[in-house]
């Protein structure tokens, strides 16, 4: 299964059918950039279904500069969310966290899934299943939905500032490089 979750009776895997229908719902909604990285993502994942390495082949975790996310924080400040000097740099940024955990995985095969990643994961899927449900009603409605609209539409109003986007970037980078380092941390002990 993916991710190194111990196996189960199911067959099929659940985080490979979620995005390989993100990628046909993006598809069809006429956003085939969206559809392709969706796609790109699935086989990334099916990919990583390779044996693990064992500790002794691991040796030191492999770390992701932190002054990155400054740096990006900087470009976003200075060019823009939307520019693209801040998209090489986001996209290297995830390249190298690819790398990083793909050389050391965040769990073991040996290790049970904690409780908590159930409840994040219910988290993260409500969060999906409303996204997904707001698009298509905000399609069905012809454009923008004041009644039921989707995040992004949420959101975008409080991103109009640089600097509001240069926190936010770094923010949201910074946030994700902290769980790649406890997870490699946690990988250890």
């Amino acid at each position: 299964m993916a991710l190194g979750f111990p196996t189960r009776s199911v067959t099929f895997d659940l985080p490979v059918v979620a995005l390989t229908l993100a990628a046909v719902a993006h598809w069809i909604r006429g956003a085939p950039a969206d559809a392709l990285i969706f796609l790109a993502v699935t086989l990334l994942l099916l990919v990583t279904e390779r044996p693990r390495p064992t500790e002794a082949e691991l040796g030191e975790p492999f770390h992701v500069p932190g002054f990155a996310v400054v740096a990006a924080g900087l470009l976003v400040l200075a060019f823009g969310r939307d520019s693209v000097p801040v998209a090489v740099a986001i996209s290297a940024i995830g390249l190298v966290a690819l790398f990083a955990e793909w050389r050391d995985p965040s769990l073991p095969v040996d290790r049970p899934v904690p409780r908590r990643a159930w409840l994040w994961s219910a988290v993260a899927l409500a969060w999906c299943a409303w996204e997904l449900l707001s698009f298509v009603y905000e399609q069905a409605a012809g454009g923008l939905s004041l009644t039921h609209p989707t995040m992004s539409d949420l959101v975008d109003p409080l991103l109009t500032s640089r600097i509001v986007q240069a926190l936010a970037i770094t923010g949201w980078l910074a946030a994700g490089l902290a769980m790649l380092r406890a997870a490699a941390t946690a990988r250890r002990s």
